[in-house]
Formats: C-alpha cells, sequence, structure tokens
C-alpha cells in the first residue's frame, strides 16, 4: 500500500458518482506515469464516495496534475485536486489526551458553564 504522505499522491474530491478508475487514468494520465489510482467506494453499496487518490511515479508530474487539473470540471463536476497529506486524528480537534475538549473545565451540576 501507498502512504498517504509520498510527493506524488494526489487527492481528487469532488467527484461526479459515475466517475471511474480508468476515466481518472485517462483524464490524469497525460501528466506523467500513474502508479495507482484507487477510488474510495462506500463498503456497503459499492457506490462512489466522489474522491480518490492518484499516486504518480513522479512527484513533478503530480504537481504539474494538482496545478492543471484543481477547479476543472470532470464528467460535469468541478474537482478539487491537491496533494494528498496523512490523516492526522489528534491534531486540530481540540480535544485532549482525556477526551475532554475545551478549556478543560468541568460543569458544577447546575447545567451552567462551570463557574
Amino acid at each position: 500500500m501507498v502512504e498517504a504522505d509520498q510527493p506524488g499522491k494526489l487527492f481528487i474530491g469532488g467527484l461526479h458518482a459515475d466517475t471511474n478508475e480508468n476515466s481518472l487514468e485517462v483524464v490524469f494520465g497525460k501528466y506523467g506515469h500513474i502508479m495507482e489510482v484507487i477510488l474510495m467506494k462506500d463498503r456497503v453499496t459499492n457506490k462512489s464516495r466522489r474522491f480518490a487518490f492518484i499516486t504518480f511515479e513522479n512527484s513533478a508530474d503530480a504537481k504539474d496534475a494538482a496545478k492543471d487539473m484543481n477547479g476543472k470540471s470532470l464528467d460535469g463536476k468541478a474537482i478539487k485536486v491537491e496533494r494528498a497529506n496523512k490523516p492526522s486524528f489528534e491534531s486540530g480537534n481540540g480535544r485532549r489526551r482525556n477526551g475532554r475538549g475545551g478549556n478543560g473545565r468541568r460543569g458544577n451540576g447546575r447545567g451552567g458553564n462551570g463557574r
């Protein structure tokens, strides 16, 4: 499996429900050699989740594809194309390790804001 933080890996979002791996490979293949196309699908229905990941062999090709294709129309839908980033489940969600978010104060039992 290819890691999400590879420089040649792109996220493609906003896809039409009928867009498939082959059409993605045709459209993006003009930018360079593609190593992998993954169209994300629902586990139960097997329908497209309307986003995909494409990994180019060369990171410069991926950069060119992202620059040229971001905001362009594919199968009648404007798509978002950007470098794929490794998901960060712990950063930016406002939670501490103890599972409490916000300022860490506990309520006073009166239904108020804990002051």
